[in-house]
């Protein structure tokens, strides 16, 4: 049976911060330079965060491409996608998770200067994952050490996330951005078999909330208005 977390009604209330904040009249902080046209266009990129993760952690490995769009003068559709996967080999247990995640949302913009950009969103993320333990060792026991093994299962999960984004442009349409996320679980199955330390795409998932912060390179296939 599903239950709604308590995180849930803190997640959908920030989302709705969020979004009663986009639909705001837009007002003098948000412009372009006079006499320039402004560009428009899909930018696509990759989160360059998530190489970094085998330095931290060698034994993850992950990638995520993202997309935005232009659907207003201030508004951007953005869809984020990508996967992870994660071999663990100890002296008393072996893990194997292999995942796939995927965020959607908006983002508006609250400044905006040439090709620099600082925007807030509201995204809603999904992730499903597949988890086995085929090696686990207990010892020392009196009749010797026990070993076993856990089979693999499978797991979904979504989430809520509010956004603070920066964007700017080094190069002609090549742009580098980051983000600060906070992330709310939205559901509790209660069927955490074992502590859900990292969800694809969320992260340390043992609280039901988390802090992310990520790195982007992008390229603009431009449209002029």
């Amino acid at each position: 049976m599903i239950r709604i977390s308590g995180s849930t009604i803190s997640a959908i209330f920030l989302l709705l911060v969020a979004l009663e904040g986009a639909a705001a009249e837009p007002d003098d902080t948000l412009y372009v330079r006079a006499g320039e046209s402004h560009v428009t266009g899909l930018r696509f990129g990759f989160n360059l965060s998530r190489p970094l993760w085998r330095f931290a952690e060698p034994a993850r490995m992950g990638f995520e491409a993202v997309g935005d769009f232009n659907i207003g003068p201030e508004y951007f559709g953005v869809a984020e996608a990508g996967f992870s996967f994660r071999d663990l080999d100890e002296p008393d247990y072996q893990l194997r998770e292999r995942g796939v995640f995927l965020r959607a949302g908006g983002d508006r913009g609250l400044y905006r200067y040439n090709g620099d950009l600082i925007a807030v969103g509201a995204r809603l993320g999904v992730a499903a994952w597949e988890r086995a333990a085929p090696g686990i060792i207990v010892e020392p026991g009196y009749w010797g050490d026990y070993t076993g093994s856990l089979e693999s299962e499978f797991f979904i999960r979504q989430w809520a996330e509010v956004v603070l984004a920066l964007k700017t442009e080094l190069f002609s349409n090549i742009f580098i951005g980051w983000n600060i996320r906070g992330k709310l679980l939205l559901f509790d199955r209660g069927d955490r078999h074992m502590n859900e330390r990292y969800i694809p795409g969320f992260g340390a998932g043992e609280t039901g909330s988390t802090l992310g912060f990520d790195f982007y390179i992008y390229y603009r296939f431009p449209l002029r208005n």
